[in-house]
């Protein structure tokens, strides 16, 4: 009997839905990292939105990159650095500390969103070695053209849950999520896909959102997005174990 993916996403909604204050604390945390690592590193003045607003105009991201002084590019460099690192350490927190606390809870284990993220804290290496390697093949992916991005997105997604679950070398879990979804695509890819367009539909909300005082919009998007990544970890969590 072949699996649906209509019983897993209920199953996941459902347990999102009994253990949301855990799920949250670990996505606020983690979300709160993130941002005050963005605000320790980064610089209190930023030259390059300086220049950005002079009103110098270009028809290009080149052309603007060709327009900037060598210290506006060194800007540039340092603040994409600083929001890769600080992504890198809060996804790693947030992946850690959910899957650890799911497979407390799927053990009948009392745990809390605390114990969940200390428990993880083994893994960390790995993990955020693991999701630095991820996200930049996937980036790559993207840099080509739109689909081969999300084709590697779906075909890597079981991997952090192989980590952690497993306890196994993190090449080798990439290795082997890959005939995992692909033989299963029909269960992942939906809810992959699905977790990649509520991201981006956040990510141009809180864009528009000027008004707001710039902690608060990166705190309440990071702790959305960090929601919403917990949810498919659970649909993943809940997909694996069926699936191996």
């Amino acid at each position: 009997m072949s699996l649906t993916a209509k019983p897993f996403y209920r199953d996941a909604a459902q347990h999102f839905t009994q253990h949301f204050k855990p799920l949250i604390l670990i996505s606020l945390l983690s979300a709160f990292v993130t941002v005050l690592l963005l605000k320790t590193f980064l610089p209190s003045t930023d030259p390059l939105g300086d220049f950005l607003q002079s009103g110098q105009s270009t028809e290009s991201l080149f052309g603007l990159l060709q327009d900037m002084s060598e210290d506006q590019r060194s800007v540039l460099m340092h603040i994409s650095a600083v929001m890769t690192f600080s992504a890198l350490i809060g996804n790693t927190l947030l992946v850690g500390g959910v899957l650890k606390y799911l497979s407390a809870t799927a053990q009948g284990q009392a745990t809390s969103a605390i114990r969940a993220i200390g428990a993880s804290a083994p893994v960390w290496p790995r993990l955020l070695i693991q999701t630095f390697l991820l996200t930049t093949i996937v980036q790559l992916g993207f840099y080509v053209l739109i689909v081969p991005g999300i084709v590697l997105m779906v075909l890597f997604s079981l991997s952090p849950v192989l980590l952690l679950e497993k306890d196994r070398g993190l090449l080798k879990t990439m290795k082997q999520s890959v005939p995992l979804v692909w033989k299963n695509i029909r269960l992942i890819a939906p809810a992959v896909i699905a977790w990649f367009v509520v991201r981006i539909a956040l990510t141009f909300l809180f864009g528009s959102f000027g008004l707001m005082p710039n902690s608060l919009i990166l705190l309440v998007s990071n702790v959305l997005a960090h929601l919403t990544s917990a949810l498919l970890l659970i649909y993943l969590y809940r997909v694996a174990a069926q699936i191996r």
